[in-house]
């Protein structure tokens, strides 16, 4: 598969249609599945919605770093720039919903440590794009995502729904498919090569591990082992990416994968979260 994705990059024409789809998957699906987010009225929020939101604040801490980084490189510019601004809106959005819903001392202080690192972070990301900026934004991401998945785990300790925990896995993967996207840029754009390498490898056995963990969980549905079965047929392209290097178009590949996967743990969480 490796050789038949560098012949794709090679030569642009005989893009396949698997690779086809991933590509609008990435830039027509998510944009759909989150430009219906951004602009939804307020919901009140059900314990594992909360659950959902929090672990989805985990995944757009590392997509804003991904998308700036996109726009870094020159990839897809105009949707990188779309991309960006959407995603520092839905995390603003979401700030809200959970404010309004915080149930907990414990959830209203992970909460207010989260709003504190959100004011700088927002300010570096709506910024100047340069790789100085891109690499203090990538440490202020890790921060941003340790407290929002501290956040992520207070609200499903006290959920108490039998769910919750694929809630939290599921929407886990999420943030785990820009992390690996994120990562791979940053290696691309000259960033902490070291330190990317190292993230690259935990996320990629964290993501591996789960995957087969859903996929043998008890309570799936048909409609969910269906669009888990897709997640792992696009996380083998997926590694098959990422194991490219040297080369723009390489990031390109990476881009549509991870939004490929992306918009299918999206899903896949949803029908969790409504599980009984």
């Amino acid at each position: 598969m490796g050789a038949l994705i560098k012949g794709v990059i090679k030569n642009p024409l005989i893009f396949t249609p698997a690779l086809r789809r991933l590509a609008c998957l990435a830039v027509f699906g998510i944009f759909l599945v989150f430009a219906d987010l951004v602009y939804a009225a307020e919901p009140v929020l059900t314990p594992a919605q909360a659950i959902n939101v929090a672990g989805r604040q985990r995944m757009l801490s590392q997509r804003i770093v991904k998308a700036y980084v996109q726009v870094g490189l020159g990839i897809t510019p105009e949707l990188s720039v779309r991309q960006l601004a959407d995603a520092v809106l839905l995390f603003e959005k979401q700030l809200a919903q959970l404010r309004s819903g915080a149930p907990d001392a414990q959830s209203r202080q992970s909460l207010a440590a989260i709003e504190k690192l959100w004011q700088r972070f927002r300010f570096v990301a709506n910024g100047q794009v340069n790789r100085r900026n891109a690499e203090v934004l990538l440490g202020m991401g890790n921060d941003l995502l340790a407290a929002a998945h501290e956040l992520t785990l207070a609200l499903q300790s006290r959920s108490g729904i039998s769910t919750a925990r694929l809630v939290e896995i599921s929407g886990r993967q999420r943030m785990l498919s820009q992390r690996l996207a994120k990562f791979y840029l940053a290696r691309a754009w000259g960033i902490d090569s070291m330190v990317a390498a190292r993230e690259l490898g935990s996320a990629h056995v964290e993501f591996d591990a789960a995957l087969v963990m859903l996929r043998s969980a008890p309570e799936n549905t048909a409609e969910i082992n269906k669009e888990l079965d897709a997640v792992a047929l696009q996380w083998e392209w997926f590694k098959n990416a990422l194991s490219l290097e040297g080369a723009a178009s390489y990031g390109l590949v990476v881009v549509h994968v991870s939004e490929a996967i992306l918009n299918s743990m999206e899903l896949v969480t949803t029908l969790y979260e409504e599980l009984p």
